[in-house]
């Protein structure tokens, strides 16, 4: 009895830290988010409680709709290509080479940049004038391209940095599923005849279903909250093209201190995030099943 009240203590005290992090700096803003969406307030007055009238007048706000179908045409033009990515960039650094492991560590790298960096790098390769990838183009014949100035191709431009930035994560979980999986299993195709496609169609992409389930989970959460690339690349044009929802709530919190509008937008992104969240981990189980 008197073991089991010391391993009780050493286990709050072990976890005191962590949930005190927790609280502050995660639950707290959450709960704190909610509450101010139902106020108008700008911090210079005091907060009025207004009920539903923030949410009402998101969705009848004009940039909240087109920031919030810029978000979306983002997380369908990003996800997949993230995904499939990462997973083909897995496929390579897993293998027991020196090649694979200097692959793995290539691939990786990019993440390991903040957004600042990643941003300005990008936005300097893909300066209309001067960049690296139009004097490229333009060295082999080519037209220079509006990369970030076209309202056709800004969005594909921020995608082509994520892509570049990000997809090293998503590699990373994928090689440590491929990882989980027994050689014996490989040993066992090869001996029955089975090739490179059949293997990868019928073992590795099968029994890696629940760390692709978690990729996609984490890639669209990951995907609707786009910021630090679109503000430093474009920010947000050209002509709103690429104004995002995450900024446009920066924008009304930070820039207008409507700190109450802002929480409601916030809240809105975060019952989409949770709703396709539990939708996805909800057919997941039914496929189980």
């Amino acid at each position: 009895m008197h073991l089991a009240g010391h391993t009780k203590r050493d286990i709050i005290l072990f976890s005191a830290p962590f949930l005190l992090v927790y609280v502050v700096f995660l639950a707290f803003p959450v709960v704190y988010g909610i509450y101010l969406s139902f106020f108008d307030w700008n911090i210079l007055s005091g907060k009025a409680f207004v009920g539903l009238r923030n949410f009402v007048q998101a969705f009848s706000d004009e940039k909240f709709k087109s920031s919030f179908f810029h978000t979306l045409q983002f997380v369908g033009l990003s996800t997949p290509i993230l995904i499939v990515t990462g997973f083909l960039m897995a496929l390579i650094s897993v293998r027991p080479t020196k090649l694979g492991k200097a692959a793995e560590s290539i691939f990786f790298l990019p993440y390991m940049f903040s957004t600042t960096v990643v941003g300005t790098l990008w936005a300097w390769l893909l300066q209309k004038n001067y960049g690296l990838v139009n004097q490229l183009l333009q060295a082999i014949g080519l037209q220079g391209v509006g990369w970030l100035t076209d309202p056709n191709v800004a969005m594909l431009s921020i995608v082509l940095a994520t892509l570049w930035w990000t997809a090293g994560f998503n590699m990373i979980l994928f090689s440590a599923g491929m990882k989980q999986i027994p050689d014996e299993i490989y040993e066992s195709a090869r001996l029955d005849g089975a090739g490179k496609l059949v293997t990868l169609t019928r073992i590795t992409i099968p029994l890696l279903k629940d760390t692709t389930l978690l990729v996609v989970i984490l890639q669209i959460i990951a995907s609707f909250k786009v910021f630090g690339q679109v503000y430093v690349m474009t920010g947000g044009g050209p002509y709103g093209t690429t104004r995002v929802l995450v900024q446009y709530v920066y924008e009304m919190g930070f820039n207008y201190f409507k700190l109450g509008y802002a929480s409601a937008m916030s809240m809105v992104l975060f019952v989409v995030i949770l709703v396709i969240s539990a939708a996805q981990l909800l057919a997941s189980k039914d496929d189980v099943q």
